[in-house]
């Protein structure tokens, strides 16, 4: 205990202290707002997270405790101009474990998207992405498993998305379009990740008609075509394409809300006869509300269908989330989030079915307009019919970040 408490105090302690020594020069090197390059702007960003955890893997028993050291720089470029905007980012996760050093990890991500707007009513753009990531160990493929001892996952993802829109915001009418593709490649352990290598095709358009001044009808529809590389052995392909129609209201700043309500229905057909395809009623409601400028409350439900993790066909979550943030002045600013998630996993031989709980509080404390401290803490639990994918999680956080 005594060694735990050090480790959480000396972080945002030493972080503190060399804040206000050097922030007489700082102010005059950096604002927080980023340097001018090349005709546009330059942010660097660097955050460092000090966290322990009581169950590193997830697991329903034999947990493993441990201190995690999650250091994230970070630089971005923005570019704009009368009619485009250029931005390019690029990001490091580095994250060190006393408990042991094969968790250790880089995880890299490379983004960039252009915008192109010719009027006020037209726009399109182009977004992509490549990440280096991982799946700790007790996710993905050894989720459930109690295969604590086998190295994470690692895999490469790329994103490309497009998007173009008609109609001002404003308008009477609008028009949106979208659409993406993406591909996750697994590179280790390949005798549990070959079947999880996946290319993703997506689509979407929606149709907005103002019915009063800030409120406006919406007409949804999306698809999503999932195709595995690798089918696993002697087991029909989970190669699918999901059917989604919506239809709701999208508000803005009515009575101090701000949201959108959408109800409808989706169907998800297997290329595989033997699999069982599903349809259902899907809904998705986001609400902001705000009784005060610095009092902010959110709340989210929704029902959707997901792909499974290897138990079942597909499985369907229902969720419900909020959270609570309050500005206790300029500098102080408390967070509060909560979540409750029900898996009903489709065709699982065992009936198996997923509680999800977790909760969220947080401390940010801003001595300046370019640094952030900040502490807090959260818990996950998931209780399931299958016990072997239970488990508890506790998680204790100090952090700092620097805009520079």
């Amino acid at each position: 205990m005594r060694i735990f408490c050090s480790k959480i105090i000396s972080l945002p302690l030493a972080l503190t202290t060399t804040l206000f020594s050097v922030q007489g020069h700082a102010e005059e090197l950096f604002d927080g707002q980023g340097f001018d390059f090349a005709g546009g702007k330059l942010s660097p960003e660097l955050s460092v997270k000090l966290s322990h955890s009581d169950n590193l893997t997830f697991a329903a028993d034999n947990e493993i405790k441990t201190f995690i050291t999650l250091t994230e720089p970070s630089l971005t470029y923005d570019l704009q101009g009368n009619k485009n905007r250029i931005t390019l980012r690029t990001l490091l996760s580095i994250g060190e474990h006393d408990s042991s050093h094969q968790d250790d990890y880089v995880d890299k991500t490379i983004q960039a998207s252009y915008e192109y707007t010719p009027t006020r009513k037209t726009s399109a753009g182009i977004d992509f992405e490549y990440f280096k990531g991982h799946d700790p160990r007790g996710i993905g493929a050894a989720e459930g498993t109690g295969l604590v001892q086998q190295r994470y996952d690692r895999y490469d993802q790329y994103k490309v998305d497009v998007n173009a829109a008609y109609g001002a915001r404003s308008a009477k009418g609008r028009f949106e379009i979208d659409g993406g593709y993406k591909d996750k490649e697994y590179q280790n352990n390949f005798a549990v990740t070959t079947v999880r290598d996946r290319e993703d095709t997506y689509g979407s358009a929606r149709l907005f008609y103002r019915v009063m001044p800030k409120t406006r009808a919406v007409l949804e529809g999306r698809v999503l075509n999932v195709n595995y590389v690798t089918d696993a052995a002697g087991t029909p392909t989970l190669d699918s394409v999901a059917y989604k129609g919506l239809v709701g209201l999208v508000w803005d700043s009515t009575y101090k809300t701000t949201g959108s309500a959408k109800l409808g229905y989706v169907s998800k057909d297997f290329d595989a006869g033997a699999r069982k395809d599903g349809d259902d009623a899907i809904w998705e409601v986001e609400v902001e509300w705000r009784p005060r400028t610095y009092s902010i409350f959110n709340i989210h439900t929704s029902r959707d269908y997901a792909e499974t993790n290897g138990t079942g066909d597909f499985t369907r979550e229902d969720k419900i989330a909020g959270s609570y943030e309050h500005e206790w002045t300029s500098k102080v600013k408390t967070r509060l989030q909560a979540s409750y998630q029900e898996d009903r996993f489709s065709e699982d031989t065992a009936g198996r079915e997923d509680d999800l709980t977790t909760f969220s509080a947080y401390v940010d404390f801003e001595p300046r307009r370019w640094a952030t401290l900040g502490t807090g803490y959260s818990y996950g639990e998931r209780d399931s019919t299958t016990s072997s994918f239970d488990y508890e999680r506790n998680l204790f956080e100090v952090y700092a970040k620097v805009v520079f």
